[in-house]
């Protein structure tokens, strides 16, 4: 059950949207800078913001919503069926864009990124009936973290199989390394499906792999859409690390979607000087466009509800 808000939809061509998923307070200032960045590359769609039942009961935080001008979509809660007493909590309620029939294209972004340069190629872009299209799953794991697989080394990893020149994927077939069919759900396009939906739900509940998994929907998507999802460049879903383990792939010029996975820029305003944390400049930069439209409007209560709901969650210095 999902229930939509009436904002103005101006220019937006509405029969397709971006979306992104926020549970609660936390990524608020990654949302701004998402939206503002989407809106600087002037994008022919618009970004909806799926929210939890909990972040709708929160009366001041929906109101900076609506004086970002983000209109919400509230989802109910998604999680699997108890298994042995215990149920592998996380970000499931990333499957309900699969419900939300009234569009004829969703694409799915994380609200820890910024749009670099114009998308709307993954809104015309032909998916097979039945598929989606996302990035691969970067599985280099440079810094070595204990709880993601053995398998994950670079030479298994996908992107070290792509075109290092034009960044053109790596086709996907059943001889390559598993690792290859492994998906990022920062970026997914789909279309959005009843019958698809239902199946991911049931998956979500019955598949044995469940209790176990890391990446929650991530890793659902991969086993579900196996063999049937499109192989998207790195540069609509370019992971920040991968400027460093993918440098003869990585182009600055060419990232459209650059992906602040791991460290988030809005916790320090102070970053390491080298490949990877650099990065976070791009962020700051867009944030302070967004913090001037703010404070700068002639409404006292959005600049109230940058104090309230902003400031707390971006670092200050």
């Amino acid at each position: 059950m999902t229930t939509a808000s009436t904002n103005g939809e101006g220019h937006y061509d509405p029969t397709k949207i971006w979306t992104t998923l926020l549970t609660n307070r936390a990524y608020f200032g990654g949302l701004l800078v998402l939206d503002h960045s989407l809106r600087k590359s002037r994008s022919r769609y618009q970004l909806k913001v799926m929210v939890t039942r909990d972040v709708e009961r929160d009366e001041e935080y929906m109101r900076a919503f609506a004086a970002a001008g983000i209109p919400t979509i509230v989802v109910d809660k998604i999680e699997p069926a108890p298994r042995d007493g215990k149920v592998n909590r996380g970000t499931w309620e990333k499957l309900a864009p699969w419900s939300f029939t009234e569009y004829e294209r969703v694409v799915l972004l994380d609200s820890d990124q910024i749009i670099l340069q114009n998308i709307d190629y993954m809104m015309e872009c032909e998916i097979p009936d039945g598929w989606i299209a996302s990035t691969h799953a970067c599985t280099c794991n440079p810094r070595k973290l204990p709880h993601y697989s053995k398998d994950w080394i670079p030479e298994n990893c996908a992107f070290t199989a792509a075109n290092q020149e034009t960044g053109e994927p790596a086709p996907i077939t059943e001889s390559n390394p598993n690792n290859h069919h492994l998906l990022n759900s920062g970026t997914v396009v789909l279309r959005p499906s009843k019958e698809q939906y239902d199946a991911l739900i049931d998956a979500m509940n019955t598949h044995p792999d469940v209790p176990n998994m890391i990446f929650f929907d991530q890793d659902l998507l991969g086993i579900i859409y196996r063999g049937k999802w499109k192989p998207l460049p790195y540069v609509y879903n370019a992971l920040k690390p991968m400027r460093d383990c993918h440098a003869s792939l990585w182009r600055d010029e060419d990232v459209k979607v650059l992906h602040y996975i791991l460290n988030k820029p809005w916790k320090s305003r102070t970053y390491n000087n080298d490949r990877i944390e650099s990065t976070h400049k791009l962020w700051w930069d867009e944030y302070a466009e967004v913090e001037k439209e703010w404070l700068s409007s002639p409404s006292e209560e959005k600049k109230t509800l940058w104090q309230n709901v902003v400031v707390p969650v971006v670092a200050q210095e």
